[in-house]
This record gives C-alpha cells, sequence and structure tokens, in this order.
C-alpha cells in the first residue's frame, strides 16, 4: 500500500468507529429494555406488599369476660371476617382469618403494637348488662375495622337474645365500640390528634420527595462531573496533585453542600409563606379565612430526622455515582450505570409513598433498615406511624455503616477507574476495580 493512498486506513477507522457506535446503540437499547423492565416490577413493589398481606392469614384474639360470650364474639366475628367469596370452592378456600381466645388482654394489646398479631379484642360487661368492645389494632381506619364492628353488633344482638327474660320486656341496647390504632404517630409518648396526623402525611411527602430528587439529581451531578474531568483529561493532572480520597470526598461534599445550599434557596421562600399564609388569608380575605396550620404536624425532631437521613442518603448514593463515573470515558456512558441506581432508589421512593398512604406491615418494617431504602422508607414511618426507638437507631447505623462500606468500595474503584480509557462499564469493571490493590 502507498503512502500516497490513504483511502483504506481512513475506510478501516470509519469501518471501526461505525461499528463501536452501533455496537453502543444496540448495548443502549438491550440496556434500556433491561431497566424498563426492572422499573415496571418495581413499579409493583406496593402491590406485592399487599398481595404478602393479603395472602398472609391473620390472628385475632377475643377477650371476653367469661366464656359463653367469648365463644358468641368469635362465632360472631368468624361469621363476617370469613365468609367465602361467591363462586369459591369452600373446601379448598383459606380464610384469612384466625380467630382465637386469650385470656391476657394487655399481652395481646403488647403482641398487636409489636407486630405478632393482627388484631386484639377486648369485650367488657357493664354493671346494667350493655357490652363495650375495644379493637386494637396498628392500623384502625380500614375496612377490617369495620366488618369487626360489624361483628360486634351481632355478637351483642346474640347475647341479649340468650339473656332475654321470658316477658321480652328489656330493650336491646347497642353496643359500644371503640377502635385503638397501636401505630399511630405520636408526640412526647401521646398519640397525636387527625389534623396533625394529616399534616404530617402531606410534609412525609413533600420530605420523601425531596429526598429522592436530591439522589438523583445530585448524585448524576457527582458522577458527570467526574466523568467530564476524566473525558477532558483533567483527571490526570488532578490526581498527581492530591490522593483519591482527598479527590472522591472533596467532589461528594462540595456538591452536597450545592445541594443544600440550593434547597434552602428554594424551600425558605415556601417555608415562610406556608407559616404567614393564614395572616395572609386573613388581612386578604377576612378572619373567617383563616384555616389550621399547615406545619402543624412539624416538629425538631422530625426536621432532624429529616437531614440526618437526607445527608446519610446522599453521601450512600453519591460515593456510588462517583465510583460509577470514574469507570465511564465519556459523560455519555453514564446512563448504562445510572440507570440501575435510579431504579433502587425508586423502589425505596414507591415504598415510602405507599407507606405514607396507610401501608403497613412486616415488609414494610423490613424496607426500613434496608439502607437504599431507609432514607424513604423510615422517614416515611417516623411520620406517619409509630416507630420504637431500637427501630430508628438499628436503621441509622445500618445506614452508617452502609455508608462506610460504599466509602471503602468508592475509594478503591475511584482511584483504579480515573486512569481507564476506553473500558466499556459494567459488573466486570466494577468488580475488577474493587480487587485492585492500593
Amino acid at each position: 500500500m502507498s503512502r500516497r493512498d490513504p483511502i483504506l486506513p481512513n475506510a478501516a477507522i470509519v469501518a471501526r468507529r461505525e461499528f463501536r457506535e452501533r455496537t453502543r446503540s444496540r448495548l443502549f437499547l438491550v440496556s434500556t429494555l433491561i431497566l424498563a423492565a426492572a422499573a415496571a416490577l418495581v413499579a409493583f413493589a406496593p402491590l406485592a406488599m399487599r398481595a404478602v398481606e393479603h395472602d398472609r392469614v391473620v390472628t385475632i384474639t377475643v377477650t371476653a369476660p367469661d366464656a359463653e360470650l367469648r365463644d358468641r364474639t368469635i362465632a360472631s366475628l368468624d361469621g363476617v371476617l370469613n365468609e367465602p367469596p361467591s363462586g369459591v370452592d369452600a373446601t379448598t378456600w383459606t380464610a384469612p382469618y384466625r380467630i382465637v381466645s386469650r385470656d391476657d388482654a394487655d399481652g395481646a394489646i403488647a403482641d398487636v403494637e409489636a407486630g405478632r398479631l393482627g388484631g386484639a379484642l377486648v369485650v367488657t360487661r357493664d354493671a346494667d348488662g350493655r357490652l363495650a368492645f375495644d379493637w386494637h389494632a396498628r392500623t384502625t381506619g380500614d375496612a377490617l375495622s369495620q366488618l369487626v364492628g360489624f361483628g360486634t353488633l351481632a355478637a351483642s344482638i346474640l347475647d341479649w337474645q340468650a339473656h332475654l327474660p321470658n316477658d321480652a320486656t328489656d330493650v336491646f341496647h347497642p353496643p359500644a365500640y371503640a377502635a385503638h390504632p397501636t401505630d399511630i404517630a405520636s408526640d412526647a409518648g401521646k398519640p397525636i390528634d387527625p389534623t396533625t396526623q394529616a399534616s404530617r402525611s402531606l410534609l412525609g411527602i413533600a420530605f420523601v420527595v425531596l429526598i429522592f430528587i436530591t439522589l438523583v439529581i445530585y448524585g448524576m451531578w457527582v458522577a458527570t462531573g467526574v466523568a467530564a474531568e476524566k473525558g477532558s483529561r483533567v483527571m490526570e493532572l488532578m490526581i498527581s496533585a492530591a490522593s483519591p480520597v482527598q479527590l472522591l470526598v472533596g467532589k461528594v461534599v462540595g456538591l452536597g453542600a450545592a445541594g443544600l445550599a440550593q434547597y434552602l434557596v428554594i424551600l425558605a421562600p415556601a417555608v415562610a409563606i406556608l407559616l404567614l399564609q393564614d395572616r395572609i388569608a386573613a388581612s386578604l380575605l377576612g378572619p373567617s379565612a383563616a384555616g389550621t396550620e399547615p406545619l402543624a404536624g412539624l416538629s425538631f425532631p422530625l426536621v432532624g430526622a429529616f437531614l440526618l437521613f437526607f445527608l446519610l442518603g446522599f453521601a450512600l448514593y453519591a460515593l456510588i455515582y462517583a465510583a460509577a463515573g470514574s469507570l465511564v470515558s465519556r459523560p455519555d456512558d453514564l446512563q448504562v450505570v445510572a440507570l440501575p441506581l435510579s431504579v433502587v432508589s425508586m423502589a425505596g421512593y414507591l415504598v415510602a409513598i405507599a407507606i405514607l398512604g396507610g401501608a403497613s406491615g412486616p415488609l414494610a418494617r423490613l424496607a426500613s433498615f434496608v439502607p437504599f431504602w431507609s432514607p424513604f422508607v423510615m422517614l416515611a414511618r417516623l411520620m406517619v406511624g409509630r416507630v420504637e426507638p431500637w427501630e430508628l437507631v438499628l436503621s441509622i447505623v445500618l445506614l452508617i455503616v452502609s455508608v462506610v462500606v460504599a466509602l471503602w468500595l468508592a475509594i478503591r474503584i475511584y482511584a483504579a477507574g480515573v486512569l481507564l480509557y476506553g473500558q466499556r462499564p459494567g459488573l466486570r469493571a466494577f468488580v475488577a476495580a474493587a480487587r485492585t490493590p492500593r
């Protein structure tokens, strides 16, 4: 081949470039389809929680002053709660509730609070013979509470008929029925009122959304900044002037501070308007326009919990985003490594929204201890539910440990990845970088 005829070499370069572009396009398409399927599965997380709770046999205990009344109550509840649906074979159908008797009312209520029981019904009889039913469950504003109320009415009618004298002159007195939720949020050990509960639900949605946006947007800022420095070869100069630990921590802390400052600038006017909206409404529309305090459910412990989960959650995700950004040669390749992290954060976000909407159960409690989800889920539980002190401490400790582990892995991956060029990001690249001795 003559040096004066560069057609073939140029054609080979163009062919290789086109091949790389087609391969990258195919990989992007395949990864997009896979992640879209994963995102769809994540979206079914709240439905899966309901399905597990639906298929689980719930145990309910009944405590009564005498065995006769107890048996009538159990039979009435069984007839209301365990009626087979139409079109279902009763011989193969599994009853969703198991109703048993128990003598220790306080122990039953404690088991409900701990999540070991689905509910406890305590029956008492007044001096005049009128019955009173106290229903204890983690959540009482649902269909189960209403069905239990219907069952207690049936039990009262049966009890009245059993004690009806021969002359049949006694008048039936409807029973007293009270529902006591055990999973309601509290202040200083006292259950909060419905207005505060509604305020906390709205504030919980706002807090969870803010944390989710933080992790996704500012995490991508970290990854994009690392990839841009690497793509422009600035990283080669920076790595010679500072250690990988300094570069990584500086990147995370710097962008985290910038994100927090931006949040304060955005939220300060909104919070000021919320605090003053009653006065503004009263001055513009008259005293009758003033309503309830929109921030009635907000307290310093909840604000502190939000800031703590904000910082720890951002640190965890930002470290992983920084490690991912160090393995790509161009910012365009960030989509391959960033989308899985977005799917993981989306899963925690959806579970938290489900909890704020009233979902509860073992899966919701378990999700609040998963480090990648606890910034969303545990915060949601704190806003609208009852969280034991040991649960909060365990969730924070696990999150801190995860941040430390993520920092150790991110430093190893970052130190090896910032000097790797031309390699396609993937799981092998992460593993190889993490195993590289420093």
